[in-house]
Formats: structure tokens, C-alpha cells, sequence
């Protein structure tokens, strides 16, 4: 597994979770140390940063700095020759403006570019995390953070200062949640296979089931089962 996989693994399990009050979500009890509530909490930036916490890669955000604003995540990575603009790819951080006035407002993990829109999971959409299509008119660039392409074994307590990624849990016929959604969105808007009338609803019913049934045969995925494990998800996500 490398550097920008063991992230997305991260991220994507997250997808589905929600505020348990304004601004009170656990990314936030994460970066505060407590929980915390209230408007002067937004936490689409704690998320990014709770996820290279959690993953033991703190290094390679912005240097291992503690950040929760989203301006000083672009103002470092101009610093360090790490911002782009354009032919964005995946593991790079998103950085919007909502307004016009060239400050970052918001980020996001990119898993998709297709050369004319971007594929991002963030927290803070809706109060909740998300994967998102964004367009170019609202992204003022990205942090491109120094990954290298080095392989991080699972569960090696010698790589850093959070706990291990969490696994993507095993979906299958009657599943509900943030991860079906999250492996609809791919089965659909990445690869082209349908899920049914409903589209990405969340739910893991019969349409879905044929999907990644047809998923797992067109791309020689055993067994050809309709369920999302390991090696559907690894297929799925790359």
C-alpha cells in the first residue's frame, strides 16, 4: 500500500459521518483534544489534518504543523513549492474559493482528475463527510504534498503518531451507509456500471448487487459475488 492509498483508505471510510451538533464532529475532538461546538469550528481543514494524524503521516503535512485554516495550508505550500494549478492528481489537497476574493475557504482530498473535474472527499459538506465532483472555477489550486512513492506496510508501529487506517468495512446485499454510497459514486461516475434507477442512494439493494457483480466480472474480480471486500474495493478505488 503506499503513502497516497493508505490515505484515501482512510478518508473514504469516513464518508457518511455527521455532526452530532453545530461543528461537533469527532475530527474536531481529534484536533482540539476535547469536544468542542459552535461556529468558530469549522473542520473541513481538521479533517485533512486528522487524517494524516490518524494514519501515523503527520510528516507530510505541511511539515508535521498543527493547522485547522485552510489559508495557511496554501500560504505553506507556496512557501514550499509544493502549490499547482491545474493537471491535478490524486492525493493532492484541493484548495477552493467560494467567494472570488482569492482566499482558500475550503479543502479536500482529490481521488479523481479527469482532466476536467475533480473527484474530492472533504469534510464540512453539509455537515457531514462527502466525496464531491468539483469544477476548475472554484479550485484556486492545490497542495501537492511530497509523497514519494514508497510502500507503508500495514500496521507498522514504526511509522508515525496515529493509530491505523481504518479498514473499509465489507458491504454486501442489505448494506446501508456512507460506504455504499461511497463505492456507488465509484461504480457509476468512475466506471461506468449503473446502479439502478436511484442511483447513489446509499442503499446496497438488488440494482447495486448486479453492479458490482458485473463490476467483478467485467474486470476478472473472484469470486463474482456482488460483495464489496478487499479486492473489489482495491479495484474500485485504483
Amino acid at each position: 500500500m503506499t503513502v497516497v492509498e493508505k490515505l484515501e483508505t482512510w478518508f473514504r471510510a469516513q464518508i457518511g459521518i455527521k455532526e452530532a451538533g453545530e461543528n461537533k464532529v469527532k475530527f474536531n475532538t481529534d484536533y482540539y483534544g476535547s469536544p468542542v461546538q459552535g461556529s468558530q469550528y469549522p473542520w473541513c481543514c481538521a479533517f485533512i489534518w486528522d487524517g494524516f494524524f490518524q494514519t501515523g503521516l503527520s510528516s507530510k503535512f505541511c511539515d508535521g504543523a498543527k493547522t485547522a485554516y485552510c489559508p495557511y495550508v496554501m500560504e505553506w505550500a507556496k512557501a514550499h513549492n509544493a502549490f499547482v494549478k491545474g493537471n491535478y492528481k490524486r492525493g493532492d489537497l484541493l484548495l477552493y474559493d467560494w467567494n472570488g476574493d482569492g482566499v482558500a475557504d475550503h479543502i479536500g482530498f482529490c481521488t479523481y482528475w479527469s482532466g476536467e473535474y475533480a473527484y474530492a472527499i472533504e469534510g464540512n459538506v453539509d455537515d457531514q463527510v462527502a466525496e464531491v465532483t468539483r469544477w476548475p472555477m472554484s479550485i484556486l489550486g492545490a497542495y501537492r504534498p511530497d509523497y514519494g512513492d514508497e510502500e507503508i506496510p500495514e500496521n507498522d508501529p514504526d511509522k508515525g503518531d496515529g493509530d491505523a487506517p481504518t479498514a473499509l468495512p465489507v458491504l454486501s446485499k442489505g448494506d446501508y451507509g456512507g460506504a455504499v454510497l461511497s463505492a456507488q459514486i465509484l461504480l457509476i461516475d468512475k466506471w461506468g456500471f449503473s446502479c439502478g434507477p436511484d442511483g447513489a442512494d446509499g442503499d446496497l439493494g438488488p440494482n447495486t448487487e448486479a453492479a458490482i457483480k458485473s463490476f467483478q466480472s467485467h474486470y476478472g474480480l473472484n469470486p463474482v459475488d456482488g460483495v464489496v471486500g478487499p479486492i473489489t474495493w482495491k479495484k474500485l478505488i485504483n
